[in-house]
C-alpha cells in the first residue's frame, strides 16, 4: 500500500504561485513581503510534501520544474479554497467585528483612510481597519491573492485597471482633471488641453497606468508631453508644480493632498476622467466586517471633496 501524501503546507503554495506570477525569487519574496531565504525554505517544505522537487536552478535563479508547474496550476485555486473556508467561518460570526485589511494607494491614503477610520469607529465600533499602501497597478492582483479583503483602485477610460478573474470591480466616483500650474503661470481658468502643449509637464512613469491615461489624453488633444521631471508620487509632482517646474494633470482628490493658494487650478474642456473603484474576491462570502467596510468606503468615497465646482 502507498503512503498517505503529506498535507500541502500553505506557505509553500503561496511560495509557488508567487514565483508562478512574478518568475523570480527576489520578485515573489518582494510580493509576499519575505526574504528569499525563507521563500526558498518554503518551497522546499512543499517539495517534501510533494515528494519531488518543484523549482531547479537555472542560471543565477530557479525555473519551477514539471512538477512545480503542475502543481502552480492548481495552487491558486488551493488557496482560494482555503480562503473560502476561513471566510465562511467568520462569517458565521454575528454582528459585523474583526479586522479587515484594506489595499489602498498613496492619494486613498493621505484623503480618505483618516475618513474610514472614522466613519468606522462611529458605526461599527467592532471593525478594526487595516490599511495596506499599494501601488494602484497592484491592487487587483493582491485582491485576488487573499493579501487584502478589499482594495481602493483606478480605472482610467484609456488605461483600464486589468480585469483579473477571482476578482469584482464596483464603480464608486469618477472624477474629472483639470490642469495644475504654479500661481504665476497666467494660464486661464478654462482651457483646452492643446494650449499647454509647449509647456513642461510633470509626468507620472509611462508603465503605469496613470501614465498611459495622461500621455493618451494629450495625444487625443494632439500633442506629445515633454516631461520636465517623471515622477509617481503624487505629493511631490505637487510639490513640483508649486515650484513652477512644469504642470500635471491632477483631480480633486489628489489636490487635496496639497491645500492652500500655492497651485493654480485651469479647467478643461477637454473631458479626462478617471474612476474610483472597490475590488473585492469573488472565491469567498463577505463577512459582516467585510460587507460593513465597503458601505463605509462608499459613502466616504462619494461624498469625499464634493463642492460647486471640481476645485
Amino acid at each position: 500500500m502507498e503512503p498517505l501524501p503529506r498535507d500541502l503546507p500553505w506557505s509553500g503554495l503561496r511560495a509557488l504561485a508567487a514565483l508562478a506570477e512574478h518568475g523570480t525569487m527576489t520578485a515573489a519574496a518582494g510580493a509576499l513581503g519575505y526574504t528569499t531565504g525563507a521563500v526558498s525554505q518554503q518551497l522546499a517544505g512543499l517539495a517534501r510534501a510533494v515528494g519531488t522537487e518543484v523549482v531547479r536552478p537555472h542560471g543565477r535563479g530557479v525555473v519551477l520544474t514539471e512538477a512545480g508547474l503542475a502543481l502552480a496550476g492548481r495552487a491558486e485555486a488551493l488557496l482560494a479554497a482555503q480562503r473560502a473556508a476561513v471566510e465562511v467561518a467568520r462569517a458565521a460570526t454575528q454582528g459585523a467585528a474583526g479586522t479587515v485589511r484594506l489595499g489602498v494607494f498613496a492619494t486613498v491614503a493621505a484623503g480618505l483612510l483618516p475618513r474610514l477610520v472614522s466613519g468606522l469607529a462611529a458605526t461599527h465600533p467592532g471593525v478594526v481597519l487595516a490599511g495596506y499602501e499599494l501601488t494602484v497597478d497592484d491592487v487587483a492582483a493582491a485582491v485576488r491573492r487573499g493579501d487584502v479583503d478589499l482594495g481602493l483602485g483606478l480605472d482610467y477610460p484609456g488605461a483600464p485597471i486589468p480585469r483579473i478573474p477571482g476578482t469584482t470591480l464596483r464603480p464608486l466616483r469618477t472624477e474629472r482633471f483639470a490642469l495644475l500650474s504654479a500661481p504665476t503661470s497666467g494660464l486661464p481658468d478654462v482651457m483646452d488641453l492643446a494650449e499647454a502643449a509647449g509647456l513642461p509637464w510633470i509626468l507620472p512613469p509611462t508603465p503605469t497606468h496613470y501614465g498611459a491615461a495622461v500621455r493618451g489624453a494629450c495625444r487625443i488633444a494632439g500633442f506629445e508631453p515633454r516631461p520636465a521631471h517623471e515622477v509617481n508620487d503624487t505629493s511631490t509632482t505637487l510639490a513640483l508644480v508649486a515650484q513652477g517646474l512644469g504642470v500635471a494633470l491632477a483631480t480633486p482628490l489628489m489636490r487635496g493632498i496639497r491645500p492652500g493658494h500655492d497651485l493654480r487650478t485651469s479647467a478643461l474642456h477637454d473631458v479626462v476622467e478617471r474612476e474610483i473603484v472597490l475590488l473585492e474576491p469573488t472565491s469567498t462570502p463577505r463577512r459582516p466586517a467585510v460587507a460593513a467596510v465597503a458601505d463605509v468606503i462608499e459613502q466616504v468615497v462619494s461624498t469625499a471633496h464634493v463642492t460647486r465646482h471640481p476645485f
